[in-house]
């Protein structure tokens, strides 16, 4: 008795481990995942403060976005007086690929 299924017939794309792990790293902290949560389920731009999103510093609040932001998972764009900040699209769905590769 094998306690692993057997071997799929049709060979998946070989995966891009470092970039695996850019991304898993940049969801590594449930703040992030919050954060890029509330993004999504947001679904425009948002101009609001993040702080009270994760309930944390606004300093502490920031460095998780700047990784988000590292990451390609978040991006931000800002005029004179505020940031908006959205999920990026293709690297989500870069990023389900990824996963559903493993």
């Amino acid at each position: 008795m094998s306690c692993c299924p057997p071997a799929n017939a049709t060979e998946s794309p070989p995966v891009d481990a470092d970039e695996v792990a850019l991304l898993c790293k940049a969801l590594a902290h449930p703040a992030r995942v919050k954060l890029l949560l509330h993004l999504a389920d947001y679904g425009a731009c948002f101009f609001g403060n993040l702080s009270d999103v994760v309930q944390l510093a606004p300093s502490t609040t920031s460095q998780h976005v700047s990784i988000l932001k590292e990451a390609g998972l978040v991006l931000g764009s800002s005029d004179d007086k505020r940031v908006c900040y959205c999920v990026n699209p293709e690297r989500i769905a870069r990023l389900k690929q990824l996963i559903a590769a493993l």
